[in-house]
């Protein structure tokens, strides 16, 4: 990956989707933002530690700045309320969305049902609107049709990963925007590694098909894919087994099941467990910590 700097910020850039001069993109690490601690400090989401919640004002200027960062600080931008779920959206400009992410009128009342998108991946053919979500160990998932024009940004904890949101997202951008797989571009930013993620049997159960969840269950034509691509191993820790659970290999090997190219992928190889002085880690951290942002975009014409 590509670093890069503004201010104190420092944020990443994929290689091969850097060399595409209409897209805008950034992975960005915890430094360079105005959250003390727990959340230093660039924090871009209120909704967490509901205790002791970073301060509104603190968020903001974190969005501000990733916006500034990436030379976009006066184009709007859209984000998902995220669920753990396979949902995807496709963001329209006549359809009702929030677009004042950055801006203070975000957390002013006025929310309705249909601004409060729920879900884990957005994708579009819009100029000019960035698309954005927030991370501590789930996987950020970009995505990028250099045909088509159509760029996506997706949300991967293990439940979403186990419900399909990377084959759902990839057959949104089909089925909406007429991509072609072998032209789709993918990038699978820092998340929680092997080393660092232990899950219990039932998890295992679940992406090996042997049970399913009990609200919003695995459509059944993703279940011999998650079975195929779902990467385990058994750690030695303190005289036990201890099962761990690869994100970005069964994400890598997912693209892979459905179509995409293997030139075409390209991931961070980055823990966020292993590296929380650069990025968030809800496990790591005991849940005491922020959020880092991913944000992608076409540039207007």
């Amino acid at each position: 990956m590509i670093e890069q700097h503004y201010q104190q910020l420092r944020f990443l850039q994929f290689h091969h989707l850097s060399a595409y001069p209409e897209l805008v993109h950034g992975v960005f690490t915890r430094h360079g933002g105005t959250s003390p601690a727990p959340y230093h400090s660039l924090n871009t989401t209120h909704s967490i530690l509901r205790e002791k919640r970073d301060a509104v004002e603190n968020v903001l200027q974190n969005r501000r700045l990733v916006l500034e960062a990436l030379d976009i600080a006066d184009s709007p931008c859209v984000t998902l309320w995220q669920i753990h779920g396979a949902d995807v959206h496709v963001y329209e400009p006549d359809a009702p969305w929030r677009s004042d992410w950055s801006s203070a009128s975000y957390f002013q009342p006025g929310w309705t049902p249909e601004t409060i998108r729920k879900g884990d991946a957005i994708i579009t053919q819009t100029r000019g609107m960035a698309l954005t979500m927030s991370f501590a160990d789930c996987t950020p998932l970009l995505f990028y049709d250099p045909v088509q024009h159509v760029i996506g940004i997706a949300h991967g904890g293990w439940r979403g990963t186990a419900r399909g949101v990377t084959l759902t997202t990839i057959e949104a951008m089909q089925q909406r925007f007429g991509s072609h797989i072998e032209d789709i571009h993918a990038a699978i930013g820092p998340t929680i590694g092997e080393c660092c993620y232990e899950v219990s049997e039932e998890v295992r159960a679940i992406f090996l098909g042997r049970a399913n969840f009990d609200e919003d269950p695995i459509a059944e034509r993703f279940r011999p894919l998650l079975r195929e691509a779902a990467s385990f191993g058994i750690v030695q820790e303190n005289g036990r087994d201890s099962l761990r659970l690869n994100l970005q290999e069964t994400h890598r090997r997912l693209l892979l099941l459905a179509g995409l190219r293997p030139e075409h992928i390209e991931a961070a190889n980055i823990c966020t467990g292993c590296n929380t002085a650069d990025f968030f880690s809800h496990r790591k951290e005991n849940g005491q910590t922020g959020r880092f942002p991913v944000t992608i975009m076409l540039r207007p014409a």
